[in-house]
């Protein structure tokens, strides 16, 4: 009687944890990286390399579209700075419609090495963080075992993002 008992339990048991989600086994790798970047932001559609440094920054070197080819934005936390053919200007991004990708880029990236948000263990073991910035809600998915950006949505800007390391 006791040994039906005690299977029974242990049956109970293997059930009930598995109906627990999963907490990922590795955390973001949000601070330093580099990799290359397809985003659309509204109404643009850009390519190119995305170089993160520290926290509260990125730089990010454009490819895509021709219009863009060879310009380099660099986002301080503060400021944004454009170099273009050796010449270089520095503004705030608010004077910069579309310097909303960089800013937004860098608050769910800083967010996410904050371990701000929810996380959870997505399809094929990536890490799934969800959260919020003052643009509004983030999905950004991570490798499970790199801890890399892989993807990105905010969907109120519209933003989406894919991140591809060679």
């Amino acid at each position: 009687m006791f040994r039906r008992l005690g299977a029974l339990l242990a049956v109970m048991l293997t059930v009930m944890v598995g109906c627990h989600p999963q907490t990922p086994r590795v955390q973001p790798n949000t601070a330093e990286f580099t990799c290359d970047i397809r985003a659309a932001y509204k109404e643009l559609a850009v390519a190119g390399s995305l170089t993160r440094h520290s926290a509260g920054t990125l730089e990010l070197k454009f490819t895509e579209p021709s219009t863009l080819d060879g310009l380099t934005a660099v986002w301080d936390g503060e400021t944004v700075t454009m170099h273009l053919y050796g010449l270089s200007f520095t503004a705030d991004p608010t004077s910069i419609p579309e310097s909303g990708l960089g800013q937004e880029l860098v608050a769910v990236l800083d967010a996410a090495l904050r371990g701000e948000g929810e996380r959870e263990i997505g399809e094929g073991g990536t890490v799934v963080l969800t959260g919020e910035t003052a643009a509004g809600a983030y999905t950004l998915v991570c490798d499970g075992d790199s801890g890399y950006p892989l993807s990105l949505s905010v969907p109120a800007l519209p933003l989406s993002a894919e991140f591809n390391y060679s």
